[in-house]
Order: C-alpha cells, then sequence, then structure tokens
C-alpha cells in the first residue's frame, strides 16, 4: 500500500514536516516493507532482508534528524545504501521492490528540499524499473500512482493519465483503483476502454504479457499502449534500411550486446520499445544475411516492452530515428565501403605528372578533389510521387497528380540517359503505391549522387499557381508547412514538432549541396516554362521537412512543377509539351549542378 506522503510544498518547513510525515505514515501504514518476515521468537531472515532492513535503519536515523534531512549527502548516502541492495539481489521479489520503492521516496524527499528536477526524474525511474521489472508486486500499482502524482507535478498530464489507466487495466483488484479512478476525473479524463480482449501468448502457448491482454489480433487494451505491427527491409550491398511499424507513438532505448562466440552470437544492437506489445502472429526473426546484418529478431522482452534485435556481421555504423503518421522507427545500417566512387575516363595522359598532393583544390594522379571526395554525379534517383492506392492531388476535372509525375520522371530518366550517359534509377516505372521511407533508401542503396522527387502542388485557393523547389531543413513559413503537411499525408502540427527528428538527422544531411540543387532545378524549370508559356510564377526555393528526403545521404530535393489544383495549370499538365518543358528544365539543372559542382573543384589551369 502507498500513501501520498509528499505533497511537495514550495517552503522549507513544509519539506520538513512532509519528511516527517512520510517516516510516520509509511512505518504505520506499511510496516511490512520493513519487517515482513518478523514473527514473535526465533526467525529465519535471508540475506537480502537484512540487508534492506540496515539500509532501513540508515533511513530511519535520517528521518529523524532535522539537521540531516536538510543535508543532500545524507539523503545520498541513504540511496546508496538502498542501490547496493538492489544490485546485490535484483531478481529477489520480496526485496528489490521495496529497495527501488525506498530509493524512489527518497529521491522524492529529496526535491523537498533541493527543488532539482533532476531528483524527480531520478525518482520516476525507480518507479518504472519497480513496474516493469516486478509487475506482479504489491508495490507496482502504488508506485505507478506515485509516478502519476510526480508526472502532475511537472505538467505533463497524458504521462499521468497512462500512468493511472495502467492500473484501471492491470491492477483492477488492487487498493488504489478507486482513488486512480478518482483522480483520472479529477485531471478531465474519461475511464478508459473496458479490456474484454484474449489473452496474448507467445509461439509456446505461454502468456507474453503477465496481467496485460490484448485484442485479438492488433488492437490494446489501452489507447495508450503500442503495437508493433511489422518489420520491413529494404537491403543492397552495402546499406540496409529496416523499418518497424508501430500502432502508435512508442519511446525506445538503444543499446549493444557484446559478441559470444562460445554461443556463436555476433555483436547485437538492440531497441528496447516501450510501452508496446508484440503483435500475435509477428515474424519473430526475419533472416536478412546481406553482409551488414544477418537477423533481426523481435520479441517481448517485458511486460510492456518490445525488444528489437539486430544481429551485426560487417557493419557497427547505424542510424535510428522515427517518422509520424503513422508512426515508424528507421534503423540504416551502413558498411564500412559505403561511399561513392565516381567511374571517370582520365582526362591527362598517363605520362603527365601527378601534381603534389595535401593542397587545397589540387588533383591527386587522374582524379579531380570533387571526384575523390565524391561530389561528382554518375547515379541520379528520380522518384516519381504517390502511386498505387495514393493518387496525391487531384485537379478540377480529375487528373491525377501520382499519373502526371510518373510521366515526368519517365521524361527526365529517359534525357538524362541519353544527354549524359548517367545512370539513372525510377523509385516506382508503374502505377505502385511505395512508402516514403522506401523512396529514400532506394536512394541511399543504389548509393546515388542525386535525389529529386517529382510533385504537383495543390491548395484550396484554385488561384494559386507557380513552380517551386524545397530541400530539407526547418520550414520558415506557413505555406512551408502546408505543403509539407500535404505531402507527408501529416498535420501541421505534427510538422512542427518534427524538429525532435531532425536535430540530430541534419547533421548528416548535405544541406549546402541541396540547396544547391535546388536552386539550379528551381531557375531552370521556370525557364523552361517561359519560353513557351505566360503567367509562369516563380515561387522560389524554399525549406521544410519532407519525409521523403529525410535520411537521404546525398543531395536531396522536392519539386512542385505546378498546381494540380489550379484549373489553367491543370490543363497543362494534361499536355506533353508541358511534360516536356517541365523535364527539361530538371535536366538543365541537374547537368548545371554537377558541372558547378565538378568545376568548382577541377585543378588550377583545369578546363
Amino acid at each position: 500500500m502507498y500513501v501520498p506522503v509528499y505533497m511537495l510544498k514550495e517552503n522549507r518547513t513544509a519539506g520538513l514536516l512532509i519528511s516527517l510525515t512520510f517516516l510516520f505514515a509509511f512505518c504505520l501504514f506499511c510496516p511490512s516493507l520493513f519487517c515482513s518476515q518478523a514473527r514473535a521468537g526465533k526467525v529465519h531472515i535471508s540475506k537480502a532482508e537484512s540487508a534492506y532492513r540496515q539500509a532501513r535503519k540508515q533511513y530511519d536515523r535520517l528521518a529523524r534528524s532535522p539537521r540531516l534531512r536538510k543535508d543532500r549527502r545524507a539523503w545520498i548516502k541513504v540511496i546508496n545504501k538502498l542501490r547496493l541492495v538492489y544490485l546485490a539481489y535484483p531478481d529477489d521479489k520480496s526485496v528489490a521492490p521495496k529497495a527501488l520503492f525506498m530509493m524512489a521516496g527518497c529521491y522524492r524527499g529529496l526535491y523537498g528540499y533541493s527543488r532539482a528536477s533532476s531528483d524527480l526524474k531520478n525518482a520516476i525511474m525507480r518507479y518504472e524499473i519497480l513496474v516493469e521489472k516486478f509487475p506482479k508486486s504489491r508495490l507496482a500499482d502504488d508506485a505507478l500512482y506515485a509516478m502519476a502524482e510526480l508526472y502532475q507535478r511537472q505538467g505533463k498530464l497524458y504521462l499521468a493519465k497512462d500512468a493511472l489507466e495502467q492500473i484501471l487495466s492491470e491492477y483492477p483488484k488492487g487498493d488504489k483503483r478507486s482513488i486512480a479512478a478518482r483522480k483520472l476525473k479529477k485531471l478531465g479524463f474519461g475511464p478508459p476502454r473496458a479490456p474484454s480482449m484474449v489473452a496474448s501468448k507467445d509461439s509456446k502457448g505461454r502468456a507474453m504479457i503477465p496481467g496485460a491482454h490484448v485484442k485479438s489480433p492488433v488492437i490494446p487494451t489501452r489507447s495508450t499502449t503500442a503495437i508493433i505491427s511489422s518489420i520491413r527491409y529494404w537491403s543492397d550491398k552495402d546499406y540496409t534500411r529496416v523499418v518497424i511499424d508501430s500502432s502508435r507513438a512508442v519511446s525506445f532505448k538503444r543499446g549493444y550486446l557484446p559478441a559470444n562466440r562460445r554461443k556463436g552470437l555476433s555483436k547485437r544492437f538492440f531497441l528496447d520499445l516501450s510501452p508496446a506489445y508484440k503483435k500475435r502472429g509477428l515474424k519473430e526473426e526475419i533472416d536478412i544475411r546481406d553482409g551488414l546484418l544477418k537477423a533481426v529478431r523481435v520479441a517481448q522482452f517485458k511486460a510492456r516492452t518490445v525488444r528489437v534485435v539486430f544481429d551485426l556481421n560487417k557493419t557497427e555504423k547505424t542510424r535510428v530515428f522515427y517518422l509520424e503518421d503513422p508512426f515508424r522507427i528507421v534503423v540504416d545500417a551502413f558498411g564500412e565501403g559505403y561511399s561513392k566512387s565516381c567511374p571517370v575516363v582520365p582526362k591527362k595522359p598517363h605520362h603527365q605528372k601527378n601534381r603534389m598532393p595535401g593542397k587545397p583544390g589540387k588533383s591527386t594522379g587522374n582524379l579531380s578533389l570533387a571526384q575523390q571526395l565524391g561530389l561528382c554525379v554518375r547515379r541520379v534517383v528520380i522518384d516519381a510521387g504517390h502511386g498505387g492506392k495514393d493518387p496525391g492531388a487531384i485537379g478540377p476535372s480529375g487528373l491525377k497528380e501520382k499519373k502526371v509525375v510518373l510521366e515526368i520522371a519517365r521524361k527526365v530518366a529517359a534525357k538524362l540517359r541519353a544527354r549524359r550517359g548517367w545512370q539513372v534509377i525510377l523509385t516506382r516505372k508503374g502505377d505502385r503505391f511505395l512508402p516514403l521511407t522506401q523512396r529514400t533508401a532506394i536512394a541511399n542503396a543504389k548509393k546515388a549522387d542525386i535525389f529529386v522527387s517529382i510533385h504537383a502542388n495543390a491548395a484550396p485557393n484554385r488561384r494559386l499557381r507557380g513552380v517551386e523547389t524545397y530541400f530539407l531543413n526547418f520550414a520558415l513559413d506557413e505555406e512551408a508547412m502546408r505543403v509539407a503537411a500535404r505531402e507527408n499525408a501529416t498535420s501541421k502540427k505534427r510538422i512542427s514538432e518534427l524538429k525532435n527528428i531532425l536535430n540530430d538527422i541534419m547533421k548528416n544531411t548535405k544541406v549546402n549541396e541541396s540547396s544547391r540543387l535546388a536552386a539550379k532545378i528551381q531557375e531552370d524549370v521556370v525557364g523552361e516554362l517561359r519560353k513557351r508559356y505566360r503567367r509562369v510564377k516563380d515561387l522560389g526555393v524554399k525549406q521544410a521537412p519532407f519525409f521523403v528526403l529525410i535520411g537521404a545521404r546525398m543531395p536531396s530535393v522536392l519539386v512542385e512543377v505546378s498546381f494540380i489544383s489550379n484549373k489553367e495549370e491543370e490543363r497543362r499538365l494534361k499536355s506533353g509539351r508541358y511534360l516536356d518543358r517541365i523535364a527539361d528544365g530538371i535536366v538543365k539543372g541537374i547537368i548545371s549542378y554537377a558541372r558547378e559542382t565538378e568545376m568548382a573543384y577541377l585543378p588550377s589551369g583545369a578546363s
């Protein structure tokens, strides 16, 4: 049983009274925590229980002393004593939960004096460990209620709601059920849906989630718990992308497991997803065996934690990020040799002496510095937006974006091959659906030098017209936010939250190169269209967080070629000549970017 003993008052005097209240209430109502095995006469006490009692005595001295209660070091000594008990007996179902609960209580009491947010976080962490590791402990629902109070204190009401709903769904017979229900109502949340579900079991018939149920096959008992529904991957020689699909947003922690030669296990990288359940019937092992990853395995690691393990082979270079609407976690693995090579024809006779290495702007041997750095262009991936079940925007007369952009993409590919002899890869050659994550994965797997995604614009205001080109960055204006939201099939609110996703990714994205490429394509598309058509509006180069560009390892842009929602521009998009002009502009822009990039790094005197 848990008694709410810290009201977390703002003044120090109240903090002293709170700690005293905690001591006496804790002893009065929770005697089993201190003397659960005490009986009249001789009683055998386990080593674990004895160690716990010693730590409790140290806490008793602290709680009785006004001087010690003001001393942070005294609190930390007690916490460390309890920590040693837990570390010595981490699997003792009687002592370990009590040690965790007391540690959390100490951090919570310390906060009454320190006002340090780190103390609250440490308290919550111990409560979480208790609930995850000992879900059947009689202290689990007490820990959840304590977490709800702390989350409420921090203003994180939805996290408080999650903890309270977990009490109602997983501990319906516990002593915290009624008080949790009242608190939910007080916070303005209705009761959670009743769990009339089928128990989830593993392949051997054992209950996967003790005390919890899931609706067969994929709906969780509570709206706050995620279901890991599928794992997909795309792979090539030096690159693999794995996408983990989840029914809702879920937190994830990353870690590594060392190799074990005796058991034949390679080094493993894992993600722990929580709170989450594994969908029944989800394949538990996916063989990849592409040289980078041997396999991906998934299991219900703990009651509300799904672990996804990646068996590494020839890579330790991994990157993890997430995308929303729908929520999915993306894992990229790169080979040691993941780099672009440019198969160029030597421009100088073999007898010519090499220039001295080590000087900026000079070449070594027959390759310019641009070629050595992989800044040349020889392989381009063209992405026709939407496709299959996703028609994209639809014009006033019914013209579908997916059809228009595929035709433009085909024309761009043909023209690039004819004019430059480059390798050009289309993400889709026909009317088929491709997830946004797969489009970038194709570009990465093929080691593309450039990635261009082609789209037709649309807006509620049907008078809007023109051409605009985007590169990946944070949106700077409402219109860019609207376009990104439409292409991402999400909301503007979600777009504004993408900063959390992009902060780490942008460090490895060629923003400057993408900006230059976007400028070249924008200039040439507008220029080509204006040669033949009137009223072609240049909307310029913009930046926004497009999902299709996230994770690309090369300069990448998204071109909005015209407004299909505008009657005049929709009519033009039906014309093969108009599409030819657009394709010519995109091709000229790519070639111009490629020439400028290589010329910038040619040695002095070369042409």
